[in-house]
């Protein structure tokens, strides 16, 4: 009988409230202008690269037996942009680390889509720190620190085994549709 009298009073309670209401309006563009925001990423299109920041965080310590990239003939014969042997992304001690990361794609003629040309893609970060080291048999790129000026700039060189040790540096690795793959570090050391 109780239970029978619960149902009774909870349906008359239900039939006596009103129901919620939501509404829904359009925002009109003199409303939407005023509003800012930040978060953790944004999204540009400047000179005709688009590019998308994200505020992360990411931490490292990966080993990879073998890393190739980009074998084609160059004009000076067939070979890889980049083979690197015995590769290691942070250490033991020491892992790597990317404070932000940004993808960019780099067009011609952005605003003709019959002549639009996709000219690079490139992936980095505004600040890296810690090493990565390996068997550079091959390497397309730029390192370069404010102390020393440039410490490596071409296509296919052959560094050997090194440790490339990034401090707070701008790093970032581009397909290029002229130059290949090509890896960009702006403050960074190099030991054997």
């Amino acid at each position: 009988m109780r239970g029978r009298m619960f149902v009774a009073i909870l349906l008359a309670l239900c039939l006596f409230c009103s129901p919620a209401h939501a509404w829904m309006w359009e925002v009109g563009d003199e409303v939407l202008a005023e509003i800012t925001g930040e978060g953790y990423s944004s999204f540009t299109l400047e000179n005709e690269v688009a590019r998308a920041y994200f505020n992360i965080t990411t931490t490292t310590y990966t080993e990879i037996d073998s890393l190739k990239m980009g074998y084609y003939d160059n004009g000076t014969g067939y070979g890889w942009d980049e083979n690197w042997e015995g590769v290691s992304l942070g250490s033991a001690s020491e892992s790597l680390v990317c404070k932000g990361v940004y993808i960019e794609a780099g067009f011609s003629n952005m605003t003709d889509p019959a002549t639009r040309q996709l000219n690079f893609v490139r992936v980095g970060t505004p600040s890296m720190t810690g090493p990565i080291s390996a068997n550079f048999i091959s390497f397309s790129g730029r390192i370069e620190n404010p102390t020393d000026g440039v410490l490596v700039d071409g296509s296919r060189l052959n560094l050997g085994q090194r440790t490339i040790y990034c401090n707070n540096s701008e790093f970032s690795v581009t397909l290029d549709r002229t130059s290949g793959w090509w890896f960009h570090w702006d403050n960074a050391t190099i030991t054997p």
